[in-house]
């Protein structure tokens, strides 16, 4: 009994941590004029719709169940990107405070829930500040170095954010610049690669253009191998 006791206190510990992180990057991209577009945790989440309606769904995609949000540009502005850096920042320094708050409020009331609520919290903001790829993504730590440094990799974040804002502000991919893919397409990484095939594809195929749409399509397929598979699902042409 104790052992059920202890794990459902785990997983309960473990959704009140996350959703206090995902929250924190919520408010501070709503604070910063985004709006909310999407909040997944395990297989729940929810999302605005075509019609601008926040709708509860069932995520299939396992790569998001850690917990995903997003919060998007509402114009072009070019202030968004800087707001961005701090967007990323907001969950793991979200956790942080929600960590130091419950170990002392463990001083006053020494009850283990409150301790591990402490603890885990504390642990996911360290964990997400460290500047490393955790699996289809950076961390948001890694994001946010690669943002301040300023150099090439600040290039290929700025490239990726303006894909999907021009993607959220025209409702398609018709308008963004092609030009800037091409980063994407030379980077070493695979999975960068991917991304700049994804977003060329999504370009032409917004602008009826089978032709390059088609070559496109071709280039992620034959990068499928080498990207993890969660990632194809992500960024995937059958959408």
């Amino acid at each position: 009994m104790k052992i059920i006791l202890y794990i459902m206190q785990s997983l309960l510990c473990y959704f009140i941590v996350v959703t206090i992180h995902e929250l924190g990057h919520i408010i501070v991209g709503i604070l910063s004029g985004f709006r909310f577009e999407l909040f997944v945790l395990g297989p729940f989440g929810l999302k605005r719709d075509d019609n601008g309606k926040i709708i509860f769904y069932l995520e299939k995609n396992k790569a998001m169940w850690g917990g995903c949000t997003a919060t998007v540009p509402v114009n072009d502005n070019k202030d968004n990107f800087k707001k961005f850096a701090k967007v990323l920042i907001g969950g793991p320094l979200s956790s942080l405070v929600f960590g130091i708050t419950m170990l002392c409020l463990f001083v006053f009331k020494p009850y283990f829930f409150v301790l591990m609520l402490g603890v885990v919290a504390i642990s996911i903001s360290v964990a997400t500040l460290i500047p490393v790829r955790a699996g289809c993504f950076y961390t948001d730590g890694g994001r946010w170095l690669r943002i301040k440094r300023n150099g090439y990799d600040a290039k290929v974040e700025i490239a990726i954010f303006n894909f999907i804002q021009s993607y959220y502000i025209n409702k398609n991919y018709s308008k963004l610049t092609i030009t800037d893919t091409q980063l994407l397409i030379q980077d070493k990484d695979f999975r960068n690669q991917y991304m700049g095939h994804y977003f060329a594809y999504c370009y032409y195929n917004d602008n009826n253009d089978k032709n390059n749409s088609d070559i496109k399509l071709k280039a992620m397929k034959e990068l499928e191998n080498n990207v993890p598979k969660n990632f194809v699902k992500l960024y995937s042409a059958d959408k």
